[in-house]
């Protein structure tokens, strides 16, 4: 036999061997055979809520104040601000007083009333300001939009919001203690002004207890919440495409703010009617008001506005809770939430079906268990499903909180056992 030949075709055969060993060797790890075989994620115990955003009106009874004069108006309070009857709510200047001085005194009110409402108490102090911060950069961000959209008048009332959080953010940090030696001392410059005013000044009185507001959109008396109890469908569509009324020029005199005279008022929305299951007349709702960085409101479903044959539907909430530093914008946007769900957080593509029941796989050290499970909501991905119940003689044999759920392995089954 020739030596030779047999060590060439040994050596041909060996070298083939190997390609091959090292091809399988490529296509396994391209395959993922190398990857562990079980990955788990614990099963967490999460909040998850069924939210619609939806635009609103807000319902108040409002009473617009007048002034018998016509001038420039120094506002003595600020928006949200309660004021007994016969209290005197702004001064106004009329024509023929000194221009520049008039104008000092009402800037000087205006920076008076901002240092008011930016100094804190000891109670609302925090040691951090990442809530502060998180509020000015909405503001920051909602006075720009209100610029690009030109509503040059909201902007500025976010300007004098976004304001305070700054001045209260300096507080916060230990910048300064309070604003009050600043308050002192500009109401001094306000009264040696005033003293200079060589004509009268009107002053207009609150012709009721209230909250006084310097904002007036024209549908104070549209959108009232006088008759809200007998209103129907029809009639709050109606109402929906009214235009805004103009005070202006009335025998009343010159309007200048208005008095909400009620703590009740209400937001109403048109939805789909197929929506209505999910809600429930004297049931109670929280709302998000992103407009009012994200302020959340608990509110009553009052009444359910609605006709046979009609595609939509309007609900009617109720508060009676007057929040401060809030935004009564006539049309905003809201968040209402329409369920919430607490329990496990679970993977959809983890759940199966075994015997009929609905579960998942969990490890239990080196053992493949299955547990059942009760999905209570699906979202983007996830199920939220029931806590397991120890009150129960069966709880075993349901997910409990971080057990390992797993989420990937091949050829699963109740008792394997992973090396």
């Amino acid at each position: 036999m020739d030596l030779q030949y047999l060590k060439s075709v040994l050596k041909y055969a060996l070298s083939a061997f190997l390609s091959l060993v090292l091809i399988a060797y490529i296509l396994y790890h391209i395959s993922g055979g190398f990857e562990p075989e079980i990955e788990t994620t614990p099963a967490s115990l999460v909040t998850s809520e069924m939210t619609m955003t939806v635009g609103v009106t807000i319902l108040r009874d409002e009473t617009i104040v007048y002034s018998p004069v016509d001038g420039e108006i120094s506002y003595l309070f600020g928006d949200g601000q309660k004021v007994a009857i016969n209290t005197p709510i702004a001064d106004i200047y009329p024509g023929g007083t000194s221009t520049e001085l008039r104008q000092q005194i009402i800037a000087l009110d205006k920076q008076i009333r901002l240092l008011e409402n930016s100094n804190m108490s000891d109670a609302e102090k925090r040691t951090d300001t990442a809530s502060t911060d998180k509020q000015i950069e909405k503001q920051l961000n909602q006075l720009f939009d209100k610029v690009a959209d030109g509503h040059i008048s909201d902007a500025a009332a976010f300007a004098d919001q976004l304001l305070i959080q700054l001045n209260r953010r300096r507080i916060i940090t230990h910048a300064v203690v309070s604003y009050n030696e600043k308050i002192a001392a500009l109401k001094e410059q306000r009264e040696a002004l005033a003293a200079q005013l060589s004509a009268a000044e009107t002053s207009v009185l609150a012709g009721s207890v209230g909250y006084f507001y310097t904002a007036i959109d024209g549908y104070e008396q549209i959108f009232s919440a006088e008759g809200i109890a007998g209103i129907d469908y029809r009639d709050y569509l109606a109402l929906a495409k009214q235009s805004p009324e103009d005070f202006g020029g009335t025998a009343a005199g010159y309007p200048i703010g208005k008095l909400v005279t009620d703590y009740l008022w209400y937001i109403a929305c048109e939805v789909d009617a197929e929506l209505l299951h999910n809600y429930q007349t004297d049931k109670t709702y929280r709302v998000k008001f992103p407009y009012n960085n994200d302020t959340t409101l608990t509110m009553t479903l009052y009444r359910i506005l609605s006709e046979v044959g009609a595609d939509t539907v309007v609900l009617i909430f109720r508060s009676d809770i007057l929040p401060s530093d809030f935004n009564y914008l006539r049309n905003q946007t809201v968040q209402i939430v329409q369920s919430s769900y607490t329990g496990y957080r679970v993977p959809v593509s983890a759940v199966r079906i075994v015997n009929g029941q609905t579960g998942v796989y969990i490890l239990r050290g080196s053992t493949v268990q299955f547990r059942r499970i009760t999905p209570l909501c699906e979202a983007d991905g996830y199920l939220i499903v029931a806590e397991r119940d120890t009150s129960t003689d069966n709880y075993g044999d349901f997910l409990a909180k971080n057990d390992f759920i797993i989420t990937k392995g091949k050829d699963l089954y109740d008792g394997k056992v992973v090396h």
